[in-house]
Formats: C-alpha cells, structure tokens, sequence
C-alpha cells in the first residue's frame, strides 16, 4: 500500500465516523424533540407542541440528506468524480422529488 492509499483510507474512516457521530447526535435530538412535543401536545399545550413534533419529524427527514451533503463533498475533496456524480444524482432526486411532492 502507497502512503497515498493510507491516507485515503484514514480519511475515509474519519468522514465514516463523522457521518455516524452526526446521525446519531441528529437522531438523538430528533428523538428528544418528539417525546417532548408529543407530551406537549397530549397536554394540550397548544402550538408548541406541535412545532416540536414537526421540529423532530422534519430532523429525520433531513438527516440523510445531510449525510449525502457530506459524502459529496468528501469525495469531491479526493477526486472521486464517479462517486460524487452518483451522490449528486442521488441528492438531485431526493430534491427533485421533494419539490414534485410541494407541488403536487
């Protein structure tokens, strides 16, 4: 192995850790953010309730997407053009069909 090889892949597993930390610390949060507007709103504590749920609900929803941002970027930093493109296409679609789903 090149000393070029070793690099790639400590720096591999260093983004590979940094997505797991954020995805967990994200779900965490999304967690917390659910059981306490959940709690709100069985009290009927009116509208916060509600924004926490939403709060949580839209924290899962954007988490993978986060993730894909990150992968992205880490391979555009090491010239993967082949694995970039994919994870664009693949955010592409995501958005794209995120925004059908506004319209329609």
């Amino acid at each position: 192995m090149t000393q070029s090889t070793v690099t790639q892949a400590t720096d591999d597993e260093i983004m590979a850790r940094r997505i797991a930390t954020m995805m967990r610390l994200g779900t965490a949060v999304a967690s917390v953010l659910l059981v306490v507007g959940a709690i709100l709103a069985y009290t009927d504590a009116g509208l916060a309730g509600t924004v926490l749920l939403a709060g949580g609900c839209g924290l899962l929803v954007v988490l993978p997407i986060i993730r894909l941002v990150m992968m992205a970027g880490h391979f555009a930093r090491h010239a993967e053009r082949h694995f970039t493109a994919i994870t664009l296409a693949v955010l592409a679609l995501i958005l794209i069909g995120g925004a059908a789903g506004l319209v329609l």
